[in-house]
């Protein structure tokens, strides 16, 4: 799967599409305006839904219209379309179906992984420098550069691995079997695993910001509706905000609103990103560029030399922070 879901198990395919005008298109005011906004059920994408189910929205004239698609190939081709004007998607992942071309810009970083993303081995198993491994994660994503780094920082370059395509949800299965030596997987999997006897070697403690979440738009709609994308940003981060002073009333007021049991709307293993550490990852501060640039950066020469995308990304092209408040 392509980005860690509470509830369902999907495969992401490539967007298509040319660089579109980056200039801003006028916005005629509206007396009540929509947003389509299409996510995954996972904790990250949710500070929109809070702030429609605290009445945050409606005042302001926002109505906000959520789709849980449940099949990204739909929710991927949807969004190109038009039908959606705002996703939720990984930034690793992001990159590979964009295949370099800039036909979305990422308007905010949702969140990062920290704790929640793990290399887990099957029981038993000592990794050595001179041994031969199948390693396995959801080829094409974010997951293979975390396990690259992973294999990096353990020094581990001179083993033979064996790459192997697998889902999130299979990783503890097949560790299990002995069918994956390696693998990569998150929570609620990834715990359940290492109850099970798996041995946690790594986590995204470990590279902090590598696995972020973000929102992204297209072009068209950016210039088309950039006062209501910068209006439901500011109550998207009053969410933010809210969320993490009032953790457990926020989670009844979302399991509420997406039927789901509040235990399994949890923060454990991820960091929401709030406005100011946003304005440093997309913008940049004290002189510097953008803080997210390097690992937009690293995404894209990894896929580049790959030939998984066909151009070099530029940072400050993939990353819109005109829109934040």
């Amino acid at each position: 799967m392509r980005r860690r879901q509470l509830l369902h198990a999907v495969a992401a395919p490539a967007l298509a599409g040319g660089l579109a005008a980056c200039g801003r298109a006028p916005e005629l005011p509206q007396a009540n305006e929509t947003l389509r906004l299409a996510i995954d059920l996972w904790p990250g994408y949710l500070p929109g839904v809070l702030a429609d189910e605290l009445g945050w929205l409606s005042p302001e004239r926002i109505q906000l219209k959520v789709f849980y698609p449940g099949d990204t190939d739909k929710m991927l081709a949807d969004f190109t379309a038009g039908r959606y004007d705002v996703m939720g998607a990984s930034l690793g992942d992001l990159i590979t179906i964009t295949r370099g071309h800039l036909a979305v810009k990422v308007i905010t970083i949702t969140d990062e992984s920290a704790g929640g993303d793990m290399v887990l081995a099957r029981p038993g198993l000592k990794l050595r420098p001179d041994g031969h491994y199948t390693i396995g994660t959801n080829l094409g994503g974010f997951g293979e550069v975390f396990l690259q780094e992973f294999i990096r920082r353990q020094h581990l370059e001179s083993a033979q691995w064996s790459w192997v395509n697998a889902d999130a949800a299979e990783v503890p299965s097949l560790l299990g079997a002995g069918k994956l030596d390696v693998g990569h997987t998150w929570d609620p999997y990834a715990s359940r695993a290492v109850a099970a006897g798996a041995q946690r070697l790594f986590t995204s403690l470990d590279t902090p910001g590598l696995v972020s979440d973000v929102l992204v738009a297209t072009n068209a709609t950016i210039q088309r509706r950039s006062r209501l994308l910068k209006r439901f940003l500011r109550f998207w981060f009053q969410a933010v905000d809210w969320w993490l002073a009032h953790p457990d009333e926020a989670r009844k007021l979302l399991a509420r609103r997406v039927n789901m049991e509040p235990e399994r709307i949890s923060l454990q293993g991820l960091r929401l990103i709030n406005l100011p550490r946003n304005r440093q990852l997309m913008i940049g501060a004290d002189g510097k560029g953008p803080a997210l640039a390097p690992i937009v950066q690293r995404y894209s020469d990894y896929f580049v030399d790959k030939g998984s995308v066909v151009r070099p990304l530029i940072p400050t092209d993939l990353l819109d922070g005109e829109l934040l408040p």
